[in-house]
């Protein structure tokens, strides 16, 4: 009988082994990996039960809870009392930005240039345990009398020392031992990070709300030429409810640090619609400590107007990063030391320059009087100029400019100021340009029915050529009802620039 070596058997049993080997390997592999799977959908499930769930959400509750407790004590609110005389024109904010300040029973739109009496209601915080209470300048500007209520019930007189530019004001009570907050960092604030709001929304004492830090680095120019507006160059957005009555309260991050001091909100109603801003901590701790060794804010000023610089200019200048000098001031300082348009300074004073407001809170820190290296970059080369820092204008100064081109505006209908290269990049005039210009018109009023407009530089009035607030001033108040005033201004058309004659009759 024939048969089949043996070799050859053992060698279809190897083959069929390993076949069958692989073919179970296989199958039971499946099995394995949807275990797998099935495990992490199981852990995943646990780790989001009930009770974990809740545990977490109330750690977090105790976080805000925590945050309450520790820094309502330190939260104020503040009456201001004033008579407000109404101009005559009615006027209200021309946008939706808005000071959220309560003024309760003021009435709008008279136009009897009777005084009225009247009560705000603003917030604060104690920011020192001696009696120093950090507010909003415009819930106390112009304030005949400020009460102070703490949170234990205590009502207190203030003491206000104000600086408009930066729109924080200092209120000093006799009182010691107070619960003093504390305050943060601003400068370490990130988008997305917890914010919280405390205040006297609607007169509603210790109020709380919770949001998130919305944006950073907003510019705003807000309020009324007439009423006070004031530039913001550098503001933390938050959707944390901010509503009248909050200016001047605290905006805190989670440990309960104060980051901002809440200020202003957009909106169409006058009530909160998502959006409020609030002036950085760091901003308003160099203010604060100004007012209280000096009495007033001194400030460093160059007269030049700074951009950050865009990818365009970077590429064209040869840069990476720094302040791109957009318009420089005859006599200035930086003009003394050879500061040119389109310059871009990347380091002051031995520190790197990242933009705009690096190079404005760096100037502005400066001790006038300081010469400081500037390095900058002109035409893809790398120059050193030694800038003697000047002292920028004082409130005074600046107010009773403010109030010449408000009287000259309730004549008019018109707000004038003095053509700085911050405006004169606003309303897009040629660099180097000076003198005086138009900064609002009252839709209706004799100056928009003759045509002036927003951005007009005055060169003449009545044949006279005028290069201040003060002499347009005088020439419009020397008029009577009834009589005509000729403009010559010069305004920025498609076309370029035009000048224009106007006439203008007082009302």
């Amino acid at each position: 009988m024939t048969t089949l070596p043996r070799p050859w058997i053992f060698t279809l049993m190897i083959l069929f082994s390993v076949a069958l080997g692989a073919l179970l390997g296989t199958a039971l592999q499946k099995p394995s990996l949807t275990l797998a799977q099935s495990n992490t959908r199981t852990v995943s499930t646990a780790a989001l039960s009930k009770a974990e769930a809740l545990s977490m959400a109330e750690a977090m509750e105790g976080a805000f809870v925590r945050v309450a407790e520790e820094a309502s004590p330190a939260v104020v609110t503040i009456y201001a009392r004033r008579n407000i005389t109404r101009p005559g024109l009615g006027l209200q904010l021309p946008d939706d930005l808005r000071f959220p300040f309560e003024i309760p029973g003021m009435r709008r739109g008279r136009e009897d240039n009777v005084p009225i009496p009247t009560r705000g209601v603003g917030s604060g915080v104690i920011v020192r345990s001696d009696g120093y209470i950090i507010t909003n300048d415009h819930v106390v500007s112009g304030a005949d009398r400020v009460e102070v209520v703490l949170s234990d019930g205590r009502r207190l007189e203030g003491r206000v020392m104000r600086d408009f530019r930066s729109d924080i004001a200092l209120i000093k009570v006799n009182a010691t031992g107070l619960p003093a907050a504390r305050l943060g960092d601003s400068d370490a604030v990130r988008v997305g990070q917890w914010a919280i709001a405390l205040g006297s929304p609607f007169d509603k004492q210790n109020s709380m709300t919770v949001g998130v830090v919305s944006a950073l680095g907003r510019r705003e120019a807000i309020g009324s030429r007439f009423q006070g507006q004031r530039y913001y160059p550098n503001l933390i957005q938050t959707d944390a409810s901010i509503n009248p009555g909050n200016s001047g309260g605290p905006l805190l991050n989670i440990r309960g640090e104060v980051i901002g001091i809440n200020t202003a909100i957009e909106s169409p109603t006058g009530s909160f619609a998502g959006i409020g801003f609030a002036v950085p901590i760091n901003t308003a701790r160099f203010v604060m400590e100004q007012l209280i060794t000096r009495g007033k804010v001194v400030r460093g000023f160059f007269g030049v107007n700074p951009a950050d610089v865009t990818p365009e200019d970077a590429q064209r200048l040869k840069v990476r990063q720094g302040a791109l000098i957009t318009a420089v001031t005859e006599g200035s300082p930086a003009a003394q030391a050879g500061i040119q348009v389109e310059d871009v300074v990347v380091e002051y004073n031995g520190k790197p320059v990242r933009g705009e407001l690096d190079f404005r809170d760096m100037v502005a820190r400066t001790e006038p009087g300081t010469v400081v290296p500037v390095k900058v970059v002109r035409n893809g080369r790398e120059l050193t100029l030694r800038v003697k820092v000047g002292e920028a204008p004082d409130l005074e100064e600046q107010m009773r400019q403010r109030e010449g081109g408000q009287e000259t505006g309730r004549k008019l209908g018109i707000s004038i100021e003095r053509l700085t290269p911050e405006l004169a990049e606003r309303f897009q005039l040629p660099s180097g340009t000076q003198g005086v210009v138009i900064s609002e018109v009252v839709p209706g009023s004799a100056a928009d029915d003759a045509g002036l407009a927003v951005g007009d530089v005055i060169l003449q009035v009545d044949g006279q050529r005028v290069t201040s607030v003060d002499e347009v001033h005088r020439i419009v108040q020397g008029r009577r009802s009834g009589e005509t005033i000729v403009f010559i201004v010069r305004r920025n058309t498609p076309d370029g620039m035009v000048t224009s004659r106007l006439r203008v009759e007082v009302p």
